[in-house]
């Protein structure tokens, strides 16, 4: 089944404002004791170039989806659109979280919210896919509201052939984080480099150009563990 749909994230943009987040809780109903959306902060690491680098997580709608596979209900709790979007069936989940445990990225949550027969249901990001099907111009639009609220542009949604296209055109960089083989559909922008050393003062300051990173940093609610100022 081919990816249809995407988030292209370009963290260069990204104030760290984190009105994404806001803007998903309140288009889709989310509680304040879980998110299905996170901006994590990468450093700060005056070693490396750039020194702190955000990046935009939420549920990666893989080609081969852990969750799925994890999965124990029989039929599936889960399942994968012809679009590419994975969303979860309220009323087949049994909150046993093992999906929660399987996904690499952090992206799934038990939330307090039951379903008709009394169980917890796992909640995600779903790409506001309640508004997919909807008219450009209708009410509200027809992209996830994270995307309509990010207010310098470091989010981007459409479909993953335009959007890697447009990538290649722009001559970027994609950050890979499949490092478990499930094909992440989300598009990651690599950091450029921001700094040089100086020249008339004969600096000896040397700097990563890249960062090393870890597919464990790559999770929702990761920044709650890191500390933005060091």
């Amino acid at each position: 089944m081919a990816q249809k749909y995407a988030f292209l994230i370009d963290g260069e943009r990204c104030i760290f404002c984190r009105a994404c987040v806001v803007a998903c809780k309140l288009e889709n109903h989310v509680g304040s004791q879980w998110q299905r959306n996170d901006v994590i902060l990468i450093g700060p690491d005056q070693g490396k170039n750039p020194a702190m680098y955000p990046v935009f997580m939420n549920c990666q709608h893989c080609e081969r989806p852990a969750c799925i596979a994890a999965c124990p209900v029989e039929n599936k709790a889960i399942e994968k659109r012809e679009d590419g979007v994975v969303i979860i069936i309220p009323d087949k989940c049994v909150g046993d979280e093992m999906c929660v445990y399987a996904c690499a990225y952090g992206a799934l949550r038990l939330s307090p919210h039951k379903n008709k027969h009394g169980y917890h249901v796992v909640d995600k990001c779903t790409y506001c896919v309640h508004k997919l099907d909807r008219d450009p111009d209708a009410p509200g639009g027809n992209r996830p509201a994270c995307v309509m609220t990010c207010p310098n542009r470091a989010l981007d949604f459409g479909l993953r052939d335009e959007l890697l296209a447009r990538v290649k055109r722009e001559g970027r960089d994609i950050l890979d984080i499949d490092k478990f083989g499930m094909g992440p559909s989300n598009i990651i922008l690599k950091p450029r480099p921001v700094r040089m050393a100086n020249a008339l003062h004969d600096s000896d300051a040397t700097y990563s150009s890249e960062w090393p990173f870890d597919i464990k940093a790559f999770r929702v609610g990761a920044s709650e563990e890191l500390n933005p100022a060091g």
